[in-house]
């Protein structure tokens, strides 16, 4: 056998619970000596199952060979390859180790460079991998929910290891008995984030899957360690000559003092190494006025005209489905009461909306000064329209009445990559929203032969990525939303070449409770910097509950004539206060209260922009809290500067010494059910 593994290393920090603290700096000593470990190391942070060996038994007798260079001031590339000295398997790890966070990411590329299959590989994990800690000492694992269109999306969680203060024994987390989380379905984040944060106390690590598809990750103690394993839940494969493939990506990042610094490390690293880019600078999250894609294209024009007329700054027009297929044109069509589900695969304008294409919309928006957002669904193919007649060697399937168009086909790929791009430059698109209805599971194990379980998984979610890759190169003025039933595919891959515009399908249904979007903002903000709130009618409350780096103003029940629900001069002010704070939320996020979606609580947060000593707070009181009043200490202050803090509502300012704010707090008082304040600060 022949080996060679590609690994990258980075390290990021993250988190958002009760527990406050300033920044403190990153001590980058911690990641920059397990990345020396692992890239001196035998292969021991990493692990699979060829025959009945495992893998570090195998590993010390391969050719081992190492070499780094700088890619640039922040960044250091390790190469570490192994060869074992018969076969043509060939395993490769890249590693970037980052010198301005405390991080390490690292991803395996393995590939068959014989003449005959492989030996079966199995349970390849990128991570299998201890951390000192000694066993009376505490650890935890908090976590979070993904996406399934749940009240709790996103809800935080925290999972003690052991040991138990009254009894060692008790609660303690062993090999035989590992904490496991997981995704659902095939999307990397329905059911849980694929987001951890390992806590050892005084320290620990911030953890991120990079893998668009189904993973797990497992949590346990030894007597000297807390271990780590994850990857892929199914890999038992043979690869062919010539054939490659590659693992999950993994990310840590190193933390001190609380956990609170571990979010906001990550978060800051995401900002700066995991976010999607135009023009080399990052991606602004847009705000954005959704319509229904069935609705008349004067209709879509005039909602466009009258943003602009009025000079409301929004930055796109959002056209949702509906747009394509042969379903009856009808004014009042909704996602309700329309067919569009049975014409996902017929992805031509509507003739009864668009008699003349999408391309007018496109030019009438550009004129206006706003950007056009498209909805499509091009992985999930109903039974009966036109790419299944004129595709099939390009679907999988079916299973019930869908067929998934295949990523792994290269052919399709071209096929579709050819037609995004074309449809995006003839009619102006800036943004490419891309959902996906539908879990893959069932079709990706209906296509794996027995030596062969995960290939179609890998390959679909590799094409997925060369996928968006294509489109950024060809079109590099665009921003791809990435939707999957809202929030379901989140995860460090996704959220680099991405942006979740749409967190969860709760916001779905008209009405939709605004304490399920705040406990969004809590849950999915302490992680991932970057998504959007949403907000579907003219309420202060309601609008800032889904306050955020960006916004969706959700307009579907008012498609014929949006200025009779919403008056501008509401908008006016509602969109100046966002423009006011939309720079904060870049920054560090800090949660004032314990996650909560109980309607008589509250719910308030901080974010801390230290670069330019300004920021926000956010106190959101609930229909039925019996409170009108809170004092919550704020964070990442200077305790010896002053500070102004003005409210947005009624323009009072006052001062107050930093240490007051840290160590006293500073009062907010609501008497409205439900309420809102929000205050922005600056250092004088």
């Amino acid at each position: 056998m022949s080996g060679v593994l590609i690994l990258v290393l980075a390290a990021i920090t993250q988190e958002a619970y009760p527990e406050m603290a300033g920044s403190t700096g990153h001590d980058k000593e911690p990641a920059k000596q397990l990345a020396n470990e692992i890239f001196n190391a035998e292969g021991t942070f990493f692990s699979f199952l060829s025959g009945e060996k495992k893998s570090a038994e195998i590993i010390p007798t391969w050719k081992t060979e190492r070499s780094e260079k700088s890619l640039d001031e922040n960044r250091k590339q390790l190469i570490l390859t192994f060869a074992e000295p018969q076969s043509g398997l060939v395993i490769q790890g890249e590693a970037i180790q980052y010198t301005d966070f405390p991080a390490i990411e690292w991803v395996f590329k393995i590939r068959n460079e014989g003449k005959e299959p492989t030996p079966i590989l199995e349970n390849l994990l990128p991570i299998d991998l201890g951390f000192p800690l000694s066993r009376e000492k505490k650890a935890k694992v908090r976590y979070a929910n993904g996406s399934e269109c749940r009240l709790d999306d996103f809800a935080p969680f925290v999972m003690s290891l052991g040991p138990n203060e009254d009894d060692p024994q008790a609660g303690w987390i062993g090999e035989k008995n590992p904490f496991r989380l997981e995704s659902k379905g095939g999307r990397s984040s329905c059911g849980r984030l694929p987001f951890f944060n390992l806590d050892l106390g005084t320290h620990g690590w911030m953890v991120a899957m990079g893998w668009t598809g189904d993973w797990f990750m497992e949590f346990y103690r030894t007597d000297a360690e807390v271990r780590m394993r994850g990857g892929m839940k199914k890999t038992h494969l043979s690869l062919h000559p010539g054939e490659e493939i590659r693992t999950p990506r993994i990310l840590l990042l190193h933390w001190d003092n609380q956990p609170i610094e571990g979010h906001n490390q990550l978060r800051q690293f995401l900002l700066k190494h995991h976010s999607p880019q135009i023009n080399g600078k990052r991606a602004e999250v847009p705000i954005g006025l959704a319509t229904w894609g069935g609705n008349y294209i004067k209709n879509h024009i005039e909602h466009g005209k009258w943003l602009a007329d009025n000079q409301l700054p929004f930055d796109l027009l959002w056209v949702d489905a509906g747009w394509f297929g042969n379903d009856e044109a009808k004014e009042g069509a909704n996602v309700f009461n329309s067919q569009w589900g049975a014409f996902v695969g017929d992805w031509h304008p509507n003739p009864g909306y668009f008699p003349d294409g999408l391309a007018p919309l496109g030019n009438s928006l550009k004129q206006n000064g706003l950007g056009f957002l498209l909805w499509l669904e091009p992985e999930r193919v109903f039974k009966g329209t036109s790419w299944t007649r004129d595709h099939p060697d390009y679907l999988l399937g079916p299973v019930g009445d869908n067929c998934l168009f295949n990523l792994g086909n290269p052919e399709a790929r071209r096929m579709l990559a050819d037609f995004l791009a074309d449809l995006i430059q003839k009619n102006g698109l800036t943004c490419y929203r891309q959902d996906f209805n539908m879990d893959p599971r069932p079709f990706w194990d209906a296509a794996d032969a027995p030596d062969r379980i995960g290939m179609a998984e890998i390959n679909h979610i590799t094409g997925l990525y060369a996928l968006w890759d294509e489109l950024l190169e060809r079109c590099p003025n665009l921003l791809i939303d990435n939707c999957s039933s809202g929030g379901r595919r989140i995860d460090l891959e996704s959220i680099s070449r991405s942006i979740p515009l749409w967190r969860s399908d709760v916001q779905c249904w008209p009405g939709f409770g605004t304490t399920a979007m705040q406990g969004q903002t809590h849950g999915l903000g302490s992680w991932v910097p970057l998504s959007s709130g949403c907000c579907d009618r003219e309420d202060t409350y309601v609008f800032r509950s889904a306050l955020g780096p960006g916004m969706v103003l959700i307009m579907y029940e008012f498609e014929k004539n949006i200025q009779k629900h919403f008056s501008v001069e509401w908008f006016k002010d509602m969109l100046g206060q966002m423009q006011h704070v939309r720079p904060y939320f870049t920054g560090d996020f800090y949660p004032l209260l314990s996650f909560s979606l109980a309607e008589d609580a509250w719910s308030a947060w901080q974010f801390n922009r230290p670069d330019l000593n300004e920021g926000m707070i956010l106190a959101l009181r609930r229909p039925k809290s019996p409170f009108s009043a809170m004092q919550p200490h704020l964070s990442g202050l200077d305790p010896n500067g002053k500070y102004e803090l003005e409210d947005i509502d009624t323009g009072a300012k006052m001062q107050v010494q930093g240490k007051d704010l840290l160590e006293t707090g500073v009062q907010l008082q609501i008497d409205n059910q439900p309420g809102s304040k929000l205050l922005v600060y600056r250092k004088i």
